[in-house]
């Protein structure tokens, strides 16, 4: 396998494991906002819902965190895809261009 495609490979897996934090991540944080606004609705404990709400804080930091690595890994990512037009027909680059927009809607 050549460097280019190598790097592909490589790219393209990282970019689509950011993909899935982001998901998993903004999942995660509706479903803490869920939870603290039922534990508040039903009058729980005040330190059982200051501990949601402690968690709900550490949800909601990873998003921008995940969502800016991931923003990063895309625009090396098309970089590569642009300077790769030697592999053009090859099956890493159309997985590394598939990879690209499936990032972008998570972005969008």
């Amino acid at each position: 396998m050549s460097d280019v495609k190598r790097q592909l490979k490589i790219k393209t897996g990282s970019v689509r494991r950011l993909a899935k934090e982001v998901v998993m991540y903004k999942k995660d944080e509706e479903t803490e906002t869920a939870r603290v606004n039922r534990m508040k609705a039903d009058g729980s404990d005040a330190s059982d819902i200051k501990h949601a709400e402690q968690v709900l804080a550490e949800a909601s930091m990873m998003v921008p965190d995940t969502r800016q690595r991931l923003e990063t890994a895309l625009t090396d990512l098309q970089q590569c895809l642009s300077q790769s037009n030697k592999v053009a027909d090859s099956e890493e680059f159309q997985q590394a261009k598939l990879a690209a927009s499936d990032a972008e809607a998570v972005l969008a």
